[in-house]
């Protein structure tokens, strides 16, 4: 009885260590650091101050771990990704497919990266060697089919740019919305398409 009393206490702690993560991060995403206090996640999370304390010894950690945790997602979802044997073509599709997904599912934790590398806290931020390494994982899948690529042009563009219009199309999506339903943008899939197309071909006749 014992034993079991003690793994019920172990699960009962993981559970609201859960629940105050993704409420800071919820949070956190919208106010930003300042704006958010230890009361206010405890509340949310509906558990005790004392409670957060007990994980985390200040809000600074908390927040430095909300934001590592927010990397190692998308570390988890570079996991997933099969590329072996694929085209440049097919590995940018599954690419802008798959991190498009991801940011989807992620709202939250993609807006306080966002708000943490705007504010330009780079230095010491512990959150930008592990954006650094998500990144160079993605390079390294271009790299492997780099002989695809135009003479010129090196796979760390390719993903920068592939990364940096899907992270745009993510904060600009209520916009969107409304662009197409005036008809003025096509469909999430057919944008989608184009994107690919405009990456591997450009917007020239030929």
């Amino acid at each position: 009885m014992a034993s079991e009393s003690a793994e019920q206490v172990n699960a009962q702690e993981k559970t609201s260590l859960l629940r105050i993560l993704e409420e800071a991060e919820k949070q956190f995403s919208e106010r930003g650091f300042d704006g958010v206090s230890v009361n206010e996640v405890a509340n949310a999370a509906g558990v005790c101050k004392a409670n957060v304390f007990h994980h985390f010894a200040s809000k600074q950690e908390l927040y430095d771990r909300v934001l590592g945790r927010s990397c190692e997602a998308f570390a988890g979802e570079l996991d997933g990704w099969q590329l072996q044997g694929r085209s440049l073509a097919e590995r940018l599709a599954q690419i802008v497919e798959s991190h498009e997904a991801f940011l989807r599912r992620r709202p939250h934790g993609t807006r306080l990266i966002l708000r943490e590398l705007s504010a330009g806290r780079l230095d010491g931020s512990p959150v930008f060697p592990l954006l650094q390494r998500n990144f160079e994982r993605v390079v390294g899948m271009l790299a492997e089919v780099a002989d695809e690529l135009r003479d010129g042009i090196a796979p760390a563009q390719v993903a920068r740019l592939v990364l940096s219009l899907n992270l745009f199309g993510f904060q600009s999506e209520k916009l969107d919305e409304r662009r197409v339903a005036l008809g003025a943008l096509p469909s999430r899939d057919e944008a989608r398409r184009q994107l690919i197309d405009l990456i591997l071909h450009g917007v020239l006749q030929r």
